[in-house]
């Protein structure tokens, strides 16, 4: 279920953003991390190798509405088959020559005579060592930068007199060699179609700051957008130790275009932008700004042709620039966009959509002859987003939802004959589904958005996803198409999604655009609705917590999972005895962590899924704004749990026992899952420890309490019991690590007195 674009207007401006009383609430996110390596997405930073990236030429016309991704992603590795190694760059150079061992001291070093002959007297003469003058070459820099320094051998020279020998003592250099290995790439041999079916280098931009993404704007041209925040290529904050920080942040710079023309030859740049979209940040700072810059090549010189300040949430802008300026109508020409920001997390969004550039344009050259989607599609599900394999197979077709809507928007301004269709089948083979349309749409469309309806499951057609896996889960590629005559990109008119059927119940689609959390509520729950449909085995529960870096950082606190079979009244069905911490896996399958059960439980019919906190403190679970469950998430901060008001979808997932998982190998969070053997148990006093763990060498002991504060912490002994007798009465978390920290086991002890 979509949000309707008003009602997104209306709830973004109502956002808080400072709240004292308990309560839950909604944040703009602090890091949105992107599914990369994190390998891959690290390597754009000097070290001692550096990548050169090729780039063909662009010519006109320009044309970029974001539905594909059209930025280099600088992720070369030197084995690539289009990586060529183009030179060495030393570090050190003596006289232009370079060799692995070169070493110096930038203090004076010296050559000492001593004289022990005479008992009664010793005759020292210290002199400096020969000096050299070195070139020192800045490898963190490219092209390198050097400078010369005076140096000298990094050891002092001993003579005695009457012995023949000199001793050498060695001295820590102050410079030693090292060596850049500097590529180059070639350029991408993709292509992207133009209206006219001609073939166009499919890299326009050259780098990839901005996040490419179809979920965050409001009420866009068309599906996909760049978005600029606070947030760098990886997704995380381009400063996470200071939350004000302020300055430059995203790029989007264009390859070389070739611009070789005249200014009566009427060249005109336009896009589309938007302030803030869902990001929830709503604090208009007038020094935040979306620029636009021209580069001049003769000049080698980034000129500013155009800004605009951050304001409240609005629709999409359009602008026309004209290049007129000599100074750009070469053949090398560059564009860039850059925002101001706070640069602590997805703060001070723009979003930008349908750039165009080409000649023989004017100031009143806006409309687009296109038809196109405007948002991404996620499920054929009715009430889910993913669901348990097995639970789906014994109801496919209540399970479907009757209908699927998607918005479509004709940005012409005459009527087109449109029409729409569906497509799906097992992922990676044939679409075994594909109806030649689902509906038509052919008069008063002009310059207006309306609601595609794809039927899967109705009188008119009968969809389900393939059954009967022999691996307990099943993945599917659905393709939703619309088709107009002329349509000037056709690649706006197809959305493509994954549909999982696996272990799990979901309602989000993946992606988060703001965290959601309770504010001052120790002891506060967070709950959401499952209606199941059939008894099932659950072992544990999937969260995307958003990664917090400031005031302080969640993943020191804890929290409880907990299972409700009723929530008035208030029925516990499990609650862990093992505190979880929010975890944060940056380069994970979805952004999500997965937190065992302490055992399967069997739950049945409608259960609550959710958490129990163990402190005050905000832990951020990321929220999904685009599909609307907020009938199902409850909260408590008070007397008893009350529905939210914010429209969307919480990103937790509980996890089902199945025959296979296809989550298999993603990382977990750090929970260990060997038992560790206490007695006695319960106790009023001594507590011994399996004796086998005094095995390991180094391993430590830590004893938690029932709100997640650590009452023990030190080195496990072999044979020594522990005293918990000054200790309150309660239940406590025993947890055994090894040297290097990973959980060898842990167990439960009562306390009692």
């Amino acid at each position: 279920m979509r949000i309707e674009p008003l009602y997104l207007l209306l709830i973004a401006l109502g956002l808080p953003v400072a709240i004292t009383a308990q309560s839950d609430a909604l944040f703009p996110l602090h890091a949105d991390p992107r599914p990369a390596p994190a390998g891959v997405l690290q390597r754009s930073g000097m070290g001692l190798e550096h990548f050169t990236y090729r780039f063909d030429t662009q010519s006109l016309p320009i044309i970029d509405d974001f539905s594909i991704d059209r930025t280099l992603h600088p992720d070369a590795q030197a084995s690539d088959p289009d990586v060529t190694l183009d030179s060495l760059v030393f570090h050190l150079a003596v006289a232009g020559v370079s060799t692995p061992d070169q070493a110096f001291r930038t203090d004076t070093t010296h050559h000492i005579v001593r004289d022990t002959t005479d008992p009664d007297t010793t005759i020292v003469t210290v002199e400096p060592n020969p000096s050299t003058l070195v070139t020192v070459f800045d490898l963190s820099a490219w092209p390198p930068t050097s400078m010369e320094v005076t140096g000298w051998p990094p050891y002092d020279l001993v003579d005695t007199i009457g012995d023949p020998t000199t001793d050498t003592l060695a001295l820590a250099p102050d410079l030693t060699q090292d060596t850049l290995r500097a590529y180059h790439v070639d350029a991408d041999p993709r292509t992207y179609l133009l209206a006219n079916g001609t073939s166009t280098p499919l890299v326009l931009w050259a780098d990839d700051d901005v996040y490419i993404n179809g979920t965050y704007p409001v009420d866009p041209p068309t599906i996909g957008v760049a978005t600029f925040d606070g947030l760098d290529r990886t997704g995380y904050p381009y400063r996470d130790d200071q939350p004000t920080a302020w300055g430059i942040a995203d790029h989007l710079t264009s390859v070389p275009i070739d611009l070789a023309l005249q200014p009566g030859d009427s060249v005109y740049l336009s896009f589309f932008y938007q302030p803030q979209g869902l990001s929830g940040d709503d604090q208009v700072q007038e020094q935040d700004s979306l620029v636009l810059e021209f580069y001049a090549p003769d000049d080698d010189e980034w000129v500013r042709v155009w800004r605009t300040p951050y304001e409240a949430l609005a629709p999409f802008e359009q602008v026309l620039v004209p290049i007129t300026d000599t100074r750009f109508l070469k053949p090398d020409f560059r564009m860039r966009f850059l925002n101001y920001a706070t640069l602590s997390g997805a703060l001070d969004q723009w979003h930008i959509d349908y750039v165009r550039l080409n000649q023989n344009r004017n100031h009143q050259d806006t409309l687009l002859v296109d038809i196109a989607y405007q948002y991404p599609e996620s499920s054929l599900l009715d009430v889910y987003s993913a669901m348990p394999y097995t639970h789906y197979g014994l109801s496919p077709s209540s399970s479907m939802a009757a209908t699927v809507s998607a918005s479509i928007r004709n940005l012409d301004d005459v009527d087109h004959f449109i029409t729409w269709r569906m497509q799906a089948g097992d992922r990676g083979a044939p679409p075994t589904y594909d109806p030649n349309y689902f509906g038509i749409n052919s008069s008063n469309n002009a310059g207006s958005t309306f609601d595609s309806g794809y039927p899967e499951n109705s009188f008119q057609s009968d969809f389900q996803y393939a059954s009967g896996s022999v691996d307990g889960y099943g993945f599917s590629t659905v393709k939703l198409i619309c088709n107009s005559t002329p349509d000037i990109n056709r690649y706006n008119d197809t959305i493509t999604f994954t549909q999982e059927l696996s272990n799990y119940y979901a309602y989000d689609d993946g992606s988060a655009e703001a965290g959601y959390g309770l504010v001052n509520a120790t002891g506060g729950k967070i709950a959401v609705r499952f209606d199941l449909q059939t008894g099932d085995s659950l072992r544990a529960v999937r969260i995307y917590f958003d990664p917090i870096f400031y005031p302080s950082d969640p993943s020191t606190t804890s929290f409880l999972l907990t299972v409700w079979s009723s929530l008035d009244p208030e029925v516990v069905q499990m609650q862990n005895f093992s505190f979880s911490s929010p975890q944060y896996v940056q380069w994970g399958l979805n952004k999500f962590v997965e937190y065992p059960l302490d055992s399967t439980i069997w739950v049945q019919g409608t259960i609550y899924v959710g958490i129990t906190q163990t402190g005050s403190q905000n832990l951020q679970m990321g929220f999904d704004r685009n599909r609307d469950r907020h009938e199902r998430i409850f909260y408590k901060v008070g007397t008893g749990f009350v529905n939210t008001g914010y429209a969307g979808s919480l990103m937790l997932r509980p996890v089902f026992v199945a025959q296979a998982d296809p989550w298999a190998g993603v990382p977990d969070g750090d929970q260990g899952d060997k038992p560790l053997v206490l007695w006695p148990n319960p106790t009023d006093g001594l507590l011994w420890i399996d004796p086998s763990m005094g095995d390991t060498p180094g391993a430590r002991i830590r004893l938690t309490d029932a709100t997640g504060r650590t009452v023990l912490d030190g080195p496990l002994q072999r044979d020594v019991p522990i005293d918990l007798g000054g200790h309150a009465p309660g239940l406590y978390l025993v947890r055994v690590n090894a040297q290097d920290g990973s959980l060898l086991a842990q167990g439960r002890v009562l306390v009692l007195r």
